[in-house]
């Protein structure tokens, strides 16, 4: 085989295909042909096909967690966008317009504009673009404040915030918690994001629903209390804020310091319990680096976690292909143009770039459940609560 080798799906993690740039993708892809491809794509089936268990078995397996109160319920930025709060481009950019602002004494119009290239062809690595930020308010305030960071961040994410959102998402995941302290229940919440928007919706109901949120040592939840873990760190609308894991140094503290609260609460979570991923891209270093610790410690087992992922958009991957050789006709050579069957190339893109993301899920003990949309993660809630298959 040419440009990719079938040695490649024999690693552990392994870069999607998805993740090159299209410039690459084709100049690969175009250099294989159909047979070459169909070979690739089924030593890919048939390093995964032992171990993925299919949609239904996966959930089955959720419910046993949920009926044994082993289920913990593991929260990413994700969850949140529809109440409006950002993702990390967006946290990054909303943050380099100030940064920029001061330094540059741009205006706020100007400063949008070049903080969204930066952030997209500059200082491209989130870490690195967080940690320049952190130094930038620490250093850049008329009095110490250790936590003017922190400030700066929780202004961004509430910025925008939707009151009142009817989400289909956060109602199954607070009839999750009302039963706190009874079985079945939740083991716990793990949640990487800041905000406490999880905490206002638990909250909105006359029914007293107990739960602690724990952003630090010496916080402890009572007996009955369903436990809140912001590993990441706090920053509630009204009261104590927290440090928070956001750029590089922080990442590099949190590895060197293996005794925190928070890597020992994701060690023995996800060591002990069945975790059900939602909202979570998989790609945070420090929880790739808890789940092998984890998985080290537990040993061999066929107790795996889960992880709710949307299957990859081809008729957007074809698009953005389309568009890329209209603006770059010569990308391609005359026989690279021949040899290219768009519909056939990204659906072997895909399908591929599917089948290495759940060979590397499953070095880490993670099986990956696949959705055609995002409105299918509450039914998948209401299924395993429920106990039944057939809740819809």
């Amino acid at each position: 085989m040419s440009s990719l080798d079938i040695s490649l799906v024999t690693t552990a993690a392994v870069v999607p295909i998805l993740s090159m740039g299209i410039e690459k993708i084709l100049n690969n892809i175009t250099d294989l042909n159909k047979d070459e491809l169909e070979k690739l794509y089924q030593e890919i089936v048939k390093k995964t096909s032992n171990e993925q268990i299919s949609k239904e078995q996966q959930i089955i397996k959720l419910i046993e967690a949920y009926k044994s109160g082993k289920l913990v319920l593991t929260l990413g930025a994700g969850i949140a966008k529809e109440h409006g709060l950002p993702d990390w481009n967006t946290l990054l950019q909303e943050l380099f317009i100030d940064a920029i602002m001061s330094e540059t004494k741009e205006t706020k119009e100007r400063s949008l504009v070049l903080s969204k290239l930066f952030t997209e062809f500059g200082m491209s690595n989130p870490l690195l673009s967080a940690r320049y930020l952190r130094y930038h308010y620490q250093n850049n305030t008329k009095v110490i404040d250790n936590l003017s960071f922190e400030k700066a961040v929780k202004q961004v994410i509430y910025d925008k915030i939707k009151i009142n959102v009817n989400s289909e998402l956060f109602k199954e995941i607070r009839q999750l918690c009302i039963a706190a302290g009874n079985n079945p229940n939740l083991n716990s919440i793990i949640t990487y994001n800041y905000d406490d928007v999880l905490e206002k919706f638990l909250s909105s109901l006359e029914i007293d629903i107990p739960f602690k949120s724990i952003y630090g040592n010496g916080i402890n939840p009572s007996y009955g209390e369903l436990p809140i873990y912001h590993v990441h760190g706090f920053l509630p609308q009204n009261g104590e804020l927290s440090k928070i894991t956001l750029s590089e140094d922080i990442y590099h503290q949190q590895y060197n310091d293996i005794y925190s609260w928070n890597n020992i609460v994701q060690i023995n979570k996800f060591r002990d319990n069945i975790c059900i991923f939602i909202g979570l891209s998989f790609t945070d270093p420090n929880l790739r680096r808890i789940l092998d610790i984890a998985r080290l410690q537990k040993g061999h087992s066929d107790d795996y976690h889960y992880l709710v992922k949307n299957h990859y958009n081809a008729n957007k991957l074809k698009e953005n292909i389309e568009k890329y050789l209209e603006l770059n006709p010569s990308i391609l050579n005359e026989k690279q143009k021949a040899n290219l069957n768009l519909d056939e190339t990204v659906n072997y893109l895909v399908n591929i770039t599917e089948k290495f993301e759940e060979k590397d899920a499953l070095s880490f003990g993670v099986q990956i459940i696949w959705v055609d949309d995002y409105a299918q993660i509450p039914i998948i809630l209401r299924q395993i609560r429920k106990m039944d298959l057939n809740s819809k």
